[in-house]
C-alpha cells in the first residue's frame, strides 16, 4: 500500500493529481476542502470553456449527469488514496452506480461542492454515498461502488 500523503487542507489541484491518475479533460476535482478516513468535501469550478458545453447543449449548456457521477467517483477515490489505501501500481476504478438522482441542472460557472462518504471497504472493494451541491442545493445524490485495479 502507498503511504498516506501528508496533507494540509485545503489541497490544490496539484496535490489531487498526486493521488488520482486522471488528467484534463477528465479530472473533475479542483481542490479538497477537508477529508478524513471516511469523508471528503471537494470542489470543482465548472469551467465554461470545457468542450462538453459546445455540444451539451449549444443553446442551453448544462453539465451531463454522467460527469457529475464521475466527479463524485473521483472524490471517493481520493478518500482511499489520501489515507494510503491504494496499492502501488494500482488505482481506484469506478465499478457501478446503485442509485443516482438528479435534482437540479449544473451550468457553466457553477461551483460543485462534492461530499462523499466511504460506507464500506473490504478487500479492495468500496461502497460510497455522495451528494453534489451547487449553491447549497442538491444537484445529484448517488450511491456507487469502486475497486482497486492494476495500472
Amino acid at each position: 500500500m502507498s503511504n498516506p500523503i501528508s496533507h494540509q487542507f485545503p489541497l490544490d489541484k496539484a496535490a489531487v493529481m498526486q493521488v488520482l491518475p486522471h488528467r484534463a479533460p477528465m479530472l473533475f476535482i479542483d481542490s479538497v476542502i477537508i477529508s478524513d478516513e471516511t469523508k471528503i468535501h471537494a470542489q470543482t469550478h465548472v469551467d465554461p470553456e470545457w468542450d462538453v458545453f459546445r455540444g451539451h447543449f449549444p443553446d442551453l449548456p448544462i453539465m451531463p449527469g454522467v460527469l457529475l457521477i464521475e466527479a463524485a467517483a473521483q472524490a471517493g477515490a481520493l478518500i482511499v488514496g489520501l489515507k494510503g489505501g491504494i496499492a502501488d501500481g494500482s488505482f481506484i476504478a469506478f465499478t457501478g452506480v446503485e442509485q443516482a438522482k438528479f435534482r437540479r441542472t449544473v451550468k457553466p460557472g457553477d461551483v460543485l461542492d462534492i461530499h462523499v462518504e466511504l460506507l464500506r471497504e473490504r478487500r479492495g472493494f468500496c461502497k460510497f454515498e455522495g451528494k453534489v451541491l451547487v449553491s447549497g442545493e442538491v444537484a445529484t445524490e448517488l450511491k456507487f461502488a469502486a475497486t482497486q485495479m492494476s495500472l
